[in-house]
């Protein structure tokens, strides 16, 4: 194997899993699309019911994944392979157990399904939901495979794997929704492709790390590391609970309280700025193992500064991507399917801001996973599951405010619990310096993006015709308007600051290289 740098590794994880994901995003539109005329609504909504029911169930997993990778980083940086083998194989172990926890857990929560399905709104529900059980229980047989290879900054080979078989799965999805209009076989075969890409990531890894595994001494996982991965483990399973309470149980509060064919209304919204957020987190997530490679080998001087240009990189790609998504939102969902699929403004508007959140906290979680911090936080979940139930439910029953209640529970959870814990884990524990500093960028940050937003709006209401009947032409103002806008308030915002200048240089120097 040929080794890296880890700026060439950040580039190479980068560039894979930007490319991959922007090709996902064009067939996810068009098996979406599929699916809509030809399933309907309803079903659109049973689909991203219980896909949250599902993300609910995988709480059983969600601490273990990151625990791991991070007790691997230093055994793989440092080629301590028997280390690295008895991490692995407790892992394989703990993993075949979630497998049957999920899959009981599954299986008893069926009798309640139709509490918030409703018995007579989609025909069958019960066999969709165990196909996508079985889905979500086998996809833990193998997988703990990827782990070891992101654990050496080779995110690359899993996207790469990852995206072949989304395009065997979304291509064979669409053909099947053509030919049978059949639901289960849609289903049927993303399992199948599920069990397939976890077989080939194991093959991998033994081809790649397999002599050194199978040379490698049997010894017991050091006492430093059981301690550190326990601690791991209660604090990301901790934190990921309140993560699927305030962003993952939104679907299953649209069905029980208003209705399945809203979550389907929803969830197109969903697709599109989930399809942004994950490219955005192949670009800046691609630097986690980087990051952690670099904590790992106790280089812990520069820490700050590395988080401060993660932060502004961050700034900037959400400064951008949040325009676009504000500016074309509404009228892309329009021209793709027409006006009976459109949300009211202002809930349009707070999905733009939960997005806003939600990306400005990428950097304080990126460096909690690299730096092992997820103990640290652990009374953060409890705060923001209580909270963001709490005003939901007081939001939907009390003062009837629909969708936009429920995601300004999420707005409020974020923003006044999650976003200020993750900040003084980081801060206090990880880097090491006070928090203060923290808080003057992020309100900047903040400040700017939501000042282009308005300057924005101001500008397509003064400029572009929203009453035309050739929505192409619509977007295209718009998309320029917003191109426009929004680079000349960028540079005239950062033109004098140090991360800006830096980065700036660095591009400067690659187009003159090449």
């Amino acid at each position: 194997m040929t080794n890296k740098s880890r700026l060439q590794y950040a580039l190479l994880n980068m560039g894979v899993g930007g490319i991959t994901t922007i090709l996902k995003m064009i067939m996810s539109f068009t098996v979406r699309t599929i699916f809509i005329y030809k399933l309907g609504a309803d079903f659109l909504g049973l689909n991203g019911l219980l896909t949250s029911i599902l993300t609910a169930l995988s709480l059983a997993e969600l601490g273990i994944g990151s625990a791991i990778i991070y007790s691997l980083y230093r055994p793989v940086a440092q080629r301590e392979w028997p280390v690295v083998k008895a991490i692995m194989n407790l892992y394989r172990n703990i993993y075949r157990a979630l497998a049957l926890i999920v899959l009981t857990i599954g299986l008893m929560l069926m009798p309640f399904l139709s509490l918030i399905v409703g018995k007579h709104v989609v025909p069958n529900y019960e066999f969709y939901y165990l196909i996508f059980l079985l889905n979500s229980s086998i996809s833990y047989l193998l997988t703990y495979n990827r782990s070891l290879i992101i654990a050496n900054q080779r995110n690359y080979v899993v996207s790469s794997i990852d995206f072949l078989m989304y395009f065997l799965t979304a291509g064979l999805q669409a053909i099947t929704l053509f030919v049978f209009h059949s639901y289960a076989t849609y289903l049927v075969v993303q399992v199948i492709f599920t069990i397939v890409g976890n077989i080939f990531l194991t093959i991998l890894v033994h081809k790649d790390y397999g002599r050194e595994l199978s040379n490698a001494e049997k010894v017991k996982i050091p006492q430093n590391v059981i301690v550190k991965l326990k601690k791991n483990v209660i604090g990301t399973f901790a934190n990921k609970i309140g993560d699927v309470v305030v962003n993952g149980t939104d679907n299953i509060l649209i069905a029980a309280f208003i209705s399945l064919s809203a979550v389907g209304i929803y969830s197109n919204y969903q697709l599109i700025i989930l399809a942004v957020q994950a490219l955005l987190l192949s670009i800046s997530g691609a630097m986690t193992s980087s990051i952690g490679n670099f904590a790992a080998l106790n280089q812990g001087a520069r820490g700050l500064k590395l988080f401060n240009n993660h932060q502004f990189m961050n700034y900037t790609l959400t400064f951008f991507s949040s325009a676009f998504l504000f500016a074309l939102l509404p009228t892309f969902i329009e021209f793709w399917l027409g006006n009976k699929f459109l949300l009211p403004f202002e809930t349009t508007l707070i999905l733009v801001i939960n997005f806003i959140i939600n990306r400005q906290r990428n950097s304080g979680n990126v460096f909690i996973d690299a730096y092992g911090l997820a103990y640290e936080q652990k009374m953060k979940p409890i705060l923001e599951a209580v909270f963001n139930l709490g005003i939901s439910i007081l939001f939907l029953t009390v003062f009837h405010l629909g969708i936009f209640g429920i995601l300004l529970a999420t707005t409020l959870t974020s923003t006044f619990i999650a976003t200020t814990y993750e900040a003084y884990v980081v801060f206090k524990y990880g880097l090491l310096t006070p928090v203060s500093k923290f808080y003057k960028r992020y309100l900047q940050f903040i400040f700017e993006i939501v000042l282009n937003l308005a300057i924005l709006q101001f500008l397509i209401i003064l400029f572009v015709n929203k009453n035309q009947s050739n929505k192409i032409l619509e977007i295209l103002e718009i998309f320029i308007l917003t191109t426009v806008g929004s680079m000349t308030i960028y540079f005239l915002l950062n033109f004098k600051k140090e991360e800006f200048i830096v980065f700036k240089s660095m591009i400067s120097q690659k187009i003159n290289k090449g």
